[in-house]
């Protein structure tokens, strides 16, 4: 055992105990992120709120190597401007305090050791780290942490709620491992799940709370990553963890996880959506927000074959599994714009702070089937073949099934891929994988039997192309052969709040395919039967249409048809096709949001790059690039801050 252990306690309680006191004048109104902030934000801090409307908040992200260059002296230029910005414009401020690698280096003249790793010597790699269990390493970055605490309460009161919260980073960058790659030495040794790291992390949780939360009287929240419940897998990861947030953070906490925003159809959705998802939305016991980012993986070769297409699932896919914030990288804000997949920004905004059913104003439901080979009750091994993730031949006996319906696999590699291998070289549409979301999308909507009363649908009008319309992906539909008719829907309990007659908004996207075709929308009214709100019939332009319905006298507490408080109806032989369903608590708002018509190619669609030889696809793509881009975007910024004083 290294000769550096948990020690050094009484100096941490001296550093705590002063910065209570410090603190103990201050009160500020404000635990956690407010959901009108949940949306898109700025990963790079460099984006004009002005030309991109649909930012909801920006980070600030401030090294401890740049803040304390010598000991005792800071500079927090770039903290408070980032502050007043984001004060001034009205817009949410998450910021983090990057050490590890990103320690001073005077710091290891006080006796830290260096830590050098086996990944140390490659492109891009950090040179050294500290041995983040030494008592002086503690000493100072408590420290540090303990002056950061003070200076923000010094700041005003309105500057102080412009801090939604707090990134924790208690190792190498915001991956919460304490190095990348293996020390040479192996004394220095810290895995990721060792009782070591975990007591240094715990510990550092702690001083983030005393010094940030409730306690403290700035009241900003903590966003923590590597904590879990037990999962329904029974993983035990990082119970410990979350044991601890769930016991101190009462208020709340966020989690730094959700993937799924950065595409659909990613092996291992499931637990991601059903760990989480019950704290998330219409929560019963803590209330946690979740933050993902979009990095480079929209520059891959699958996000590459019809971007805006990619963008609007990957929203779908996030919403469903309760996602709050979404930090989408510069590159991709810029090129929202040009090429027509803001529509997907706009959209995340509307649902993403959609998180108590009682004051929601919106529910949506995406239609939609995955072929999930782990389920070996809907796709018995005695017919399909072993469920293991690695067998391909079950997956496309699977797909085969359904391929009447328009499923199939574009890229059967990647069907045994884990999900970070999938986002940087996938190739195709997989309509079948491992533990992927099996049902539909959905916000305080949901349909009721969907299997059992329609069609799941893929591909809608032919193989997807850059130009495929974004509702093309997946759909449902009737199968009036089979006599599937009807689809019902019901909203979250509590979402219609009274038994009276409200108004409200159902916007239907469908696909017009044969002329002359009928469906209806029939809904809970409150009487015994169901009312028509509307018949509407098809010309067969081959195009997807957005129906909006206002009804005046909905009642919609669960009472019709099977439960149901609204339905779509087949009212005659023919066949149609569904996509999107929403519900907005009173009148429409204009103007109404919409994707563009026509969804146009450009320059260097369907290409992409996949990952290089510097990419770790096995570890986890830590986007290089990405983080480069969004660096040089905040250092442009603050040249032009620094011209302009």
């Amino acid at each position: 055992m290294n000769k550096y252990s948990m020690e050094n306690f009484d100096n941490i309680r001296k550093i705590i105990l002063i910065a209570l006191i410090a603190f103990s004048n201050i009160a500020v109104g404000q635990v956690g992120p407010q959901p009108s902030s949940f949306g898109v934000w700025d990963r790079g801090e460099s984006m004009n709120i002005k030309e991109y409307p649909f930012l909801k908040g920006t980070s600030c992200d401030f090294p401890w190597d740049e803040v304390e260059k010598s000991p005792g002296i800071f500079d927090w230029s770039l903290l408070d401007k980032a502050v007043e910005r984001a004060s001034k414009e009205k817009i949410s401020l998450y910021i983090s305090f990057a050490a590890g690698p990103k320690t001073p280096e005077w710091v290891y003249e006080k006796g830290v050791p260096k830590v050098i790793t086996s990944a140390t010597k490659k492109p891009g790699a950090f040179n050294h780290y500290p041995y983040y269990l030494s008592p002086e390493y503690k000493k100072y970055y408590y420290r540090f942490l303990t002056e950061v605490a003070k200076h923000i309460s010094g700041l005003s009161k309105e500057k102080i709620k412009a801090i939604s919260f707090i990134q924790v980073k208690t190792g190498c960058t915001g991956d919460e491992c304490a190095y990348k790659g293996e020390p040479v030495d192996s004394s220095y040794s810290l895995p990721v799940k060792s009782a070591q790291w975990r007591d240094f992390r715990l510990e550092t949780f702690a001083l983030h709370d005393k010094l940030f939360g409730k306690q403290s009287g700035l009241n900003i929240s903590m966003l923590l990553n590597n904590v879990e419940p037990q999962s329904n897998e029974g993983g035990k990861n990082f119970v410990q963890e979350w044991d601890w947030a769930i016991k101190n953070l009462k208020d709340g906490f966020g989690i730094k996880n959700g993937a799924l925003s950065r595409g659909h159809h990613l092996s291992g959705e499931i637990d991601a959506v059903n760990t989480f998802l019950p704290y998330l939305v219409d929560p019963k016991v803590v209330t946690l927000f979740r933050r993902s980012e979009m990095d480079q993986t929209w520059t891959r070769p699958w996000y590459q074959l019809n971007v805006q297409l990619n963008f609007y699932w990957g929203a779908i896919n996030a919403l469903n599994a309760g996602q709050s914030v979404w930090d989408v990288t510069s590159g991709a804000l810029k090129a929202s714009k040009e090429q027509g997949f803001d529509y997907s920004f706009y959209f995340f905004n509307k649902y993403a702070g959609q998180i108590h059913p009682e004051t929601a104003t919106d529910a949506f439901c995406a239609l939609h089937k995955g072929l999930n080979a782990a389920d070996t009750k809907t796709y018995p091994e005695d017919k399909f073949g072993k469920a293991s993730h690695g067998n391909i031949d079950r997956m496309e006996k699977i797909t085969a099934e359904y391929a009447k319906y328009g499923a199939a696999n574009d890229d059967k590699n990647a069907l045994k891929m884990g999900q970070v291998k999938q986002r940087g070289d996938q190739n195709g549409f997989n309509d079948a994988g491992w533990e992927i979301w099996p049902d539909n999308y959905s916000r305080l909507l949901y349909q009721i039997e969907p299997d059992a009363t329609s069609i799941p649908l893929w591909r809608v009008g032919g193989p997807i192309t850059t130009t495929s319309s974004i509702y093309s992906r997946f759909a449902r539909g009737f199968e009036h052969a089979t006599g599937k008719d009807a689809m019902y829907f019901k909203l979250h309990k509590g979402f219609s709040q009274d038994n009276k007659p409200k108004v409200m908004t159902v916007t239907v996207v469908w696909y017009d395919a044969i002329e002359g075709s009928k469906w209806k929308l029939d809904y809970d009214a409150g009487s015994k039967t169901m009312k028509t709100a509307i018949t509407v019939t098809g010309k067969g332009d081959q195009k997807w249409h957005h129906e909006v319905i206002t009804i005046n006298d909905a009642i919609f507490k669960n009472a019709g048809t099977k439960g149901a408080d609204f339905v779509l109806l087949n009212a005659d032989d023919k066949d149609d096709i569904f996509s999107l369903v929403e519900v907005h608590r009173g009148e429409q708002k204009l103007p109404l949001l919409r994707p563009q018509e026509e969804n146009r190619a450009f320059k260097g669609s369907a290409k992409g790059t996949k990952y290089n030889k510097d990419e770790n696809a096995v570890e986890g793509d830590k986007e290089k690039k990405g983080k480069r881009e969004d660096k040089s975007e905040k250092r442009e910024k603050r040249k032009k801050d620094k011209s302009n004083n």
